[in-house]
């Protein structure tokens, strides 16, 4: 096979790739047959503290344990919540191990991208023709986010904009066929905040100013995922 044949296969498969389960809210046969619904988040445990400077020698960032804040399970019963709006649906979290996430994360190839038969198969397995999976990721347009939810700033010339900010994508899959039928993103904010400092290191805020973090954390987490449900016709 010539060389441009080669790169036209593999362009193919690319294209095909993408392809497979478009941006955007689900078809209406796809919705109406959304009955039981399997929901998962998998943000994880990690507050991530991003500060990019007006060089590179001025950028500084952290990660931070917070499993007390339970942000995948705030996430999950957001969904569950809405969803439960609507008395022909049935919602239910996800029954999984520790390590899913993981897994998932170690799937991901520079052709396939992400492996997600496990996940589906553990919805289908209890009885969900659905899943509902928010799955952090990287953003090319907010590079130095880091997936996940985190606080950010930026600080350029001496002017600084800064933002709590939660990053993912938001995924409905059908059990039954194993594809992704509609997705959205869970978009970082930039700028914003104005009541909290970005501080080098998450020991060095207060137990007030840690309260006001997970609070806004919080806010955005369920703002953007119920955004997203929006988006994706729920």
């Amino acid at each position: 096979m010539s060389h441009t044949k080669s790169f036209a296969a593999v362009l193919v498969v690319l294209l095909l790739t993408a392809c497979s389960g478009m941006r955007g809210g689900l078809v209406k046969a796809d919705l109406d047959s959304s009955k039981n619904i399997a929901v998962v988040s998998l943000l994880g445990q990690s507050f991530h503290g991003v500060h990019v400077g007006t060089t590179v020698f001025g950028n500084t960032a952290y990660d931070a344990p917070v499993p007390e804040w339970n942000i995948d399970r705030i996430a999950e019963q957001t969904i569950i919540s809405h969803l439960g709006q609507t008395s022909s649906r049935k919602a239910m979290p996800l029954q999984h191990d520790p390590a899913l996430g993981s897994r998932l994360e170690e799937s991901k190839s520079f052709m396939q991208g992400y492996d997600y038969k496990e996940v589906v198969s553990l919805a289908k397995s209890q009885g969900a023709d659905t899943l509902i999976l928010v799955q952090p990721v990287h953003y090319d347009n907010a590079p130095f986010h880091k997936p996940g939810y985190g606080f950010f700033e930026r600080t350029m010339f001496g002017s600084s904009h800064r933002c709590v900010y939660s990053l993912f994508i938001m995924s409905a899959f059908s059990t039954d066929s194993g594809k992704k039928i509609g997705w959205e993103w869970g978009f970082p904010c930039q700028s914003g905040e104005t009541e909290l400092d970005w501080k080098d290191g998450f020991d060095k805020y207060s137990e007030k100013e840690l309260h006001q973090l997970r609070r806004k954390t919080e806010e955005s987490v369920q703002n953007n995922v119920l955004k997203a449900l929006t988006v994706l016709g729920y």
